[in-house]
């Protein structure tokens, strides 16, 4: 029991440093939650979050601690997360939909295990899957952007390699949003967007790539595998301060 106190203890005050602990070699660790009251600094504040691949909720209680005023939207498709994800969003006020984004509503095969899992993904392959509900940005977020007279909304995307298709089925509401968090992959192990696919379509929606949010490599030679990515709306407050120190 102290062990476990002092152990924790030890994390609060490492997550109030730039430095942390690791068993295994250095590695340009996920940054992304920690990232949000970074832009929250910079007087970024969100009226909507959606939570593309939401998982268990764990984004998007960092959003909400660090935007506590922002309207938060839950997406994930795994039926063993349904419940977990009902649960938590009854508790939070959060809205949950149940269902994975793509570029067309319908149906999409889901390769999940029989407990919720980060790897879960959708495939186009010859795999044990199952379908799953499958929806649009543009459908479910794009009214609802509407109603807010400055959305400033916030995108965050971690769909395991199928996070361009669900951008291509958010064409109408990418100029209600001002900030996109999305998973980029270094190498390809199947069909997800090569980095500049990816930096090609949000520069011809209007968004500029601000920052590196996170980078992750693998343990055995530290070899880039993912990272998540900033991109910002063109003109927005975020871009205007571009002294160089």
């Amino acid at each position: 029991m102290i062990a476990d106190l002092i152990k924790e203890s030890i994390k609060k005050l490492m997550a109030l440093t730039p430095y942390r602990l690791s068993r295994h070699r250095e590695n340009r660790f996920d940054a992304t939650h920690s990232c949000l009251g970074y832009f929250q600094q910079l007087g970024y504040r969100p009226s909507l979050i959606i939570d593309g691949g939401a998982y268990l909720g764990t984004f998007a209680d960092a959003a909400q601690r660090a935007f506590p005023a922002a309207e938060i939207h839950l997406v994930e498709p795994q039926p063993a997360a349904r419940a977990p994800l009902e649960a938590i969003a009854r508790r939070r006020g959060w809205t949950f939909h149940a269902c994975a984004l793509s570029d067309r509503v319908g149906s999409v095969p889901l390769v999940c295990k029989a407990t919720p899992s980060t790897g879960a993904r959708i495939t186009a392959a010859e795999e044990e899957a199952v379908d799953v509900p499958a929806s649009t940005i543009d459908t479910l977020f794009a009214s609802r952007l509407r109603l807010f007279p400055d959305p400033r909304a916030l995108l965050k995307l971690d769909l395991q390699g199928y996070e361009l298709q669900a951008l291509r089925g958010a064409v109408a509401s990418l100029p209600l949003i001002e900030l996109v968090l999305v998973e980029v992959s270094f190498f390809r192990q199947g069909p997800e967007p090569t980095i500049s696919e990816l930096v090609n379509f949000f520069d011809q929606q209007g968004f500029d790539l601000f920052d590196v949010v996170g980078l992750s490599g693998r343990t055995r030679d530290g070899r880039l595998r993912q990272g998540d990515f900033a991109f910002v709306r063109r003109g927005s407050d975020l871009s205007l301060d571009t002294a160089w120190a």
